[in-house]
């Protein structure tokens, strides 16, 4: 049993309500082997994470064969992990709510777009910052949502190990690890920064997957629970 706020819970039981300081936070109790560790949203509490929907506007990111834009899906994704966020008491910062791009004319219209981006976590002051993306390749038989982080940051890899554990519950069978990639968007992040690619719109069933709003959400929510894991693991460090 774990004592969280003001009521018992059992740390494997899901979901559970608990409140503090007057927020009711949603308990993610997880067992570990030895049955005895849990994790805890009052450690989200006023934490500042920046939620970056990937592409937008002019950029629509990948296309599945039905036509749907990548910018589209990861907006609708990044704004209920946003939801979920702020509903335990932290401080999400979308770097966009609407289908707008910040590209520049003329040479380094993208790279323009990404610093934006990274300029809005530094900003902000932001202790966490991730990316919602879609996969597509060639191959079509290939699905599974992955966690992206740079080489050179530990944190970053902690982080993106805590939101994979949480993906690998779902869907059912996926068996992807965190994987570390020379990113722009993450060597360039001054704070642990991931790009979470949600699946694979060059599969037609996960791509009509990633349309269905439950879906959407249950993927948000296994991100919000991968965010808690780390915020649980990090308290007293940050």
């Amino acid at each position: 049993m774990a004592w969280l706020g003001r009521k018992i819970f059992k740390t494997g039981g899901w979901p559970g309500l608990f409140v503090l300081s007057g927020i009711v936070l949603l308990a993610v109790g997880v067992v570990t082997e030895n049955g005895d560790n849990y994790y805890r949203p009052e450690f989200l509490l006023h934490k500042t994470v920046v939620v970056d929907p990937g592409h937008g506007g002019i950029d629509g990111g990948a296309v599945s064969d039905l036509g749907d834009f990548e910018k589209n899906l990861t907006l609708q994704i990044g704004k209920r992990v946003a939801d979920k966020l702020r509903a335990a008491g932290a401080q999400p910062i979308l770097t966009r709510e609407d289908d707008i791009d910040f590209y520049t004319r003329g040479k380094g219209g993208k790279r323009n777009d990404l610093d934006k981006r990274l300029a809005i976590a530094q900003e902000s002051g932001a202790e966490i910052f991730i990316s919602i993306h879609a996969n597509a390749i060639k191959g079509r038989r290939w699905t599974g949502a992955q966690v992206f982080y740079h080489p050179a940051s530990g944190e970053g890899k902690e982080l993106a190990a805590c939101i994979q554990q949480h993906l690998r519950e779902f869907p059912p069978g996926n068996r992807r690890q965190e994987k570390g990639e020379d990113y722009y968007l993450l060597r360039k992040n001054s704070i642990p920064a991931v790009i979470v690619e949600v699946g694979f719109l060059s599969n037609a069933e996960e791509a009509a997957r990633l349309k269905d709003e439950g879906y959407q959400d249950r993927l948000a929510e296994e991100i919000y629970r991968g965010l808690v894991h780390y915020a649980t693991v990090k308290q007293g460090q940050w």
